[in-house]
């Protein structure tokens, strides 16, 4: 159940920093694609972590052998 709300933690981030990118101008002046790159990159990286410990419970339940 953590690695879903990771995930969609990830995602709500990404699309946060992909909001700032189309209309942080009002929000943060005229230098804002800097940090709407930052926390796309964060949002990307909770992704990953989302199906990287789904994989390390996969592997810690079955004793290091994968069920497909």
């Amino acid at each position: 159940m953590r690695k879903y709300a990771i995930f969609a933690l990830g995602v709500v981030v990404c699309l946060t920093g992909a909001a700032l990118m189309a209309f942080g101008k009002g929000l943060l002046g005229e230098n804002h694609t800097g940090i709407a790159t930052v926390i796309g990159i964060v949002g990307i990286g909770l992704i990953a972590r989302s199906s990287k410990s789904s994989s390390e419970e996969a592997k810690s339940s079955t004793g290091g052998v994968l069920n497909d």
